[in-house]
């Protein structure tokens, strides 16, 4: 925190004169004296590079509204005003309507990182020691990896800007697109370069949320298994996509390898290797059973469904084996909504989003306010879960629904499970795995178990009337209407707890980087090995990788009986990965890198439930758990794998050529 408590105060005039730029080049310092103040004291210095980092926030992955929530994981209402993602997952992105905002943001805060850089090296404060000085730049050297790795899986091969740049530089001296394995190496690179200056540990009252070397290594370990993908490994969807006059040292004007190299993923099967020995070096581990039961006694939330824990369908909790399973639901939903504070070492490097859709995932009425008979509190209901993601969670044996023979029939799942008092259930959200139900909300399901003053919040999906909990369809809230018949629960703590009077959403950091995730990077890249080697000694990796992930999760190990045709240990990872890091923002990046768009992401693909036939009042059960494809304008065209450049910064300059089919 010490860095970013002061973030942008000191530093506001250059803020704003970065903004104002007229290009990703022009970050042209304001007056002579405003550089000087910057860099006045030590305070001073360490408030600018705060301030760096706040880029970081603003582009969090997580964030709904950001490109990442256009991905098959949940939609969102037509007539919410994320413009930008209706734009992507329409396909209706071109060079002239596409929001700028990424890459001037990022490449703006490349040129305040550069400007830092220089100002550091030209004034060489006499009140920072050496110590000081390589801290500060091994930061530096470390947000340009990260701004240069969220520019090139947005865009592609990208210009590198690596030292300030004059606004007097000529257009025929501005750099066009390099290589794309060029740029992975500069990225590269960097992390390497700022590693052994960065610290090694974490310390809450000043480096939590920056950067240090388990960060640098993960990062590192996503790079190079990026990097490996089909996308950027062989099978690009382009084949004539390269400059016109721009060249990259030893690549010409190619953008991209068109050949198919394994040695790419021995890299990244490195790379994952070194990032958890140094991450478990540092002190990172798995978020455990004993964290969630000591957090969830210190708040006084119970897991047994007798004594007012969320009712899990099919299971009981007075059981020992049914008490494993409701504790591991507990362990799985504190995973995602508790902090360093509270013993959470999972987290490597986190972000802070004001928006990420806590209130978004939440019925409409929840609680009375107190105001009046009708005033009610609660969420928007619009953050909806789709059918195609939920058929990727695992049944309670550990396979996926449609291939477990101990699952219940495919034409059955949307019938009433027949519970009783809970006919609403179906058959679909019965015997599913423990995060499906620390993640997922659906009709009938109980939220909380302290969100409703005290004890579980029972969800009811069909009625709009006057009650806690129910978010049927409702015409005076247009723009408020869950759109499949599921909410997203990630992130939401089970301690919450509203009143009347008191209604607070709990917010914790959010995982850009979390140690699961190095753990399914070295499962994808031996598996991609395996895929392409037959080594036996890499498929016992990726199976020894993903059953880690597995066990904690509270699904049963797999082994080599369970690869089919069907399921090979390439689908196993992939699958793991999609369930593992929900609502985390890797989707939008893994099937555009696994080349899979077009089976996710084309029309007719999003399904829900007949969620808008609750406008009829009372509708059936039956009625209501009908498969319909999902409101809203879904397509997928090949271009969509890169957004395109705005056609101003192309005219501005020469040397840049436009991404592939805008």
């Amino acid at each position: 925190m010490k860095f970013i408590k002061f973030a942008s105060l000191s530093l506001l005039p250059v803020i704003m004169f970065l903004c104002a730029s007229c290009d990703f080049l022009d970050v042209a310092p304001a007056k002579r004296a405003t550089m000087e103040d910057a860099m006045k004291s030590k305070e001073s210095v360490e408030s600018w590079l705060g301030g760096c980092y706040s880029t970081v926030n603003s582009i969090c992955p997580i964030n709904f509204r950001n490109y990442e929530g256009s991905t098959d994981e949940y939609v969102t209402p037509r007539l919410w005003s994320e413009h930008d993602l209706k734009l992507i997952t329409s396909c209706n992105v071109n060079a002239t309507n596409v929001p700028d905002r990424y890459w001037r943001i990022l490449y703006g805060e490349i040129g305040n990182v550069n400007l830092f850089l220089r100002e550091l090296d030209l004034q060489n404060p006499s009140f920072l020691t050496e110590a000081d000085k390589a801290l500060y730049k091994a930061h530096i050297n470390f947000l340009k990896a990260y701004y240069y790795f969220c520019i090139l899986n947005y865009f592609g091969p990208c210009p590198i800007v690596d030292d300030y740049v004059s606004v007097s530089t000529t257009k025929d001296k501005f750099p066009g697109r390099y290589h794309y394995d060029y740029v992975v190496q500069y990225i590269v690179d960097k992390l390497d370069e700022a590693y052994p200056d960065l610290p090694s540990d974490y310390k809450l009252d000043e480096t939590y949320c920056l950067a240090n070397q388990t960060v640098a290594a993960a990062l590192k370990s996503r790079v190079l298994l990026y990097a490996a993908s089909p996308l950027w490994n062989g099978e690009a969807p382009w084949v004539n996509w390269q400059n016109t006059t721009f060249e990259t040292p030893g690549y010409g004007k190619e953008l991209f390898s068109k050949e198919f190299s394994i040695d790419k993923w021995y890299k990244a099967k490195d790379a994952a290797i070194q990032a958890l020995e140094i991450a478990k070096k540092n002190g990172r581990s798995l978020f455990d059973m004993e964290t969630a039961i000591r957090l969830a006694t210190n708040h006084d939330v119970p897991w047994k469904t007798s004594e007012g824990g969320i009712f899990l369908p099919g299971v009981d909790t007075e059981t020992p084996e049914g008490e494993e399973f409701a504790k591991k639901v507990l362990q799985m939903r504190y995973l995602s909504a508790s902090d360093e504070t509270e013993g959470n070492k999972e987290l490597i490097f986190t972000c802070i989003s004001n928006d990420y859709g806590l209130a978004e995932g939440k019925p409409r009425q929840i609680i009375k306010t107190g105001a009046g008979d009708d005033t009610w509190a609660g969420g928007w209901a619009g953050l909806s879960p789709t059918l195609n993601i939920l058929e990727h969670f695992y049944s309670k044996g550990g396979m996926l629904p449609e291939k477990d023979p101990n699952y219940t029939q495919k034409s059955q799942w949307f019938n009433s499970a027949g519970i009783e008092d809970r006919p609403e259930i179906i058959n679909f959200n019965v015997g599913r795995e423990p995060r499906y139900y620390a993640w997922i909300s659906y009709d009938g399901c109980d939220l909380g178990p302290r969100l409703y003053n005290g004890k579980p919040l029972r969800l009811n999906l069909r009625s709009n009337a006057k009650a806690a909990g129910c978010s049927g369809y409702d015409s005076n809230t247009a723009r408020d209407n869950n759109q499949t018949g599921f909410l997203c629960d990630k992130f939401f703590s089970p301690r919450t707890r509203w009143t009347s009077n008191s209604r607070p959403w709990l917010k914790y950091p959010l995982p850009i980087i979390r140690l699961a995730e190095l753990y399914l990077n070295l499962a994808e890249s031996c598996a991609e090995i395996y895929m392409h080697t037959g080594s036996t000694e890499d498929l016992q990796m990726a199976l020894d990788n993903l059953n880690i992930i597995r066990e904690r999760a509270g699904v049963p190990s797999i082994t080599e009986k369970d690869l089919t045709d069907d399921m090979t240990i390439r689908d196993w990872a992939r699958n793991e990965r999609t369930i593992e890091l929900y609502r985390e923002g890797h989707r939008y990046y893994d099937l555009r890198r696994w080349v899979k768009c077009k089976e996710y992401l084309s029309a007719g693909v999003r399904k829900g439930l007949n969620i808008f036939v609750s406008k009829k009042e009372n509708p059936s059960i039956e009625e209501f758990n009908k498969v319909v494809d999902v409101d809203g304008d879904y397509r997928w065209l090949d271009r969509m794998y890169l957004l395109p450049i705005k056609s101003n910064e192309l005219y501005m300059n020469p040397q840049m050529v436009q991404a592939p089919g805008y």
